[in-house]
C-alpha cells in the first residue's frame, strides 16, 4: 500500500500521501470505537480531513496533464457523496449510515491507494522527468 520511488521529490510526495492516508485510516478506526456521544464530532473531523487529502491529490493532478484525472476525481466524488449523505443522517441522530460509511472507507481507501494514487504518482514522475 506504500507509494515509493527513489527520487527525492517523488519520495517526499509519496511520504506525504502515505502519512495522510495512514492518518485517515487511523481516524476511521478510532471513530468506529468511540461512544455514541463522541462519534459525530470524530466523523465530522474525519470527513474534513478526507476533503483536505482529496484536494491535495487533485492539486497534484492539476500540476501536470494527468490523463486519468477525471477517473480519480470521480472516485473522490463518490466517496465524498456517501460521506456527506451519512453526515446528514448523523445530523438527524442516525449514526448507522456514518458507521457503515467508515467501514466502507476502511475497505475502499487501500484499494484506491493501490490503484488511483499509485497511478497518479507514476504519471507525475513521468512528467517530472521530461
Amino acid at each position: 500500500m506504500r507509494l515509493t520511488h527513489p527520487s527525492n521529490a517523488a519520495q517526499d510526495c509519496a511520504t506525504a500521501l502515505d502519512q495522510l492516508h495512514d492518518r485517515l485510516l487511523d481516524m476511521a478506526v478510532r471513530a468506529l470505537a468511540l461512544p455514541p456521544e463522541q462519534f459525530a464530532s470524530a466523523f465530522a473531523q474525519l470527513v474534513a480531513n478526507i476533503e483536505l487529502d482529496f484536494r491535495f491529490e487533485e492539486r497534484l493532478m492539476e500540476s501536470f496533464d494527468c490523463a486519468d484525472a477525471h477517473l480519480h476525481r470521480e472516485q473522490h466524488a463518490r466517496m465524498l457523496a456517501g460521506l456527506h449523505h451519512a453526515a446528514a443522517a448523523l445530523d438527524q441522530d442516525d449514526p448507522v449510515p456514518a458507521q457503515r460509511a467508515l467501514s466502507a472507507l476502511r475497505e475502499w481507501l487501500p484499494f484506491h491507494i493501490d490503484t488511483q494514487d499509485r497511478h497518479l504518482l507514476r504519471a507525475w514522475l513521468r512528467t517530472a522527468k521530461t
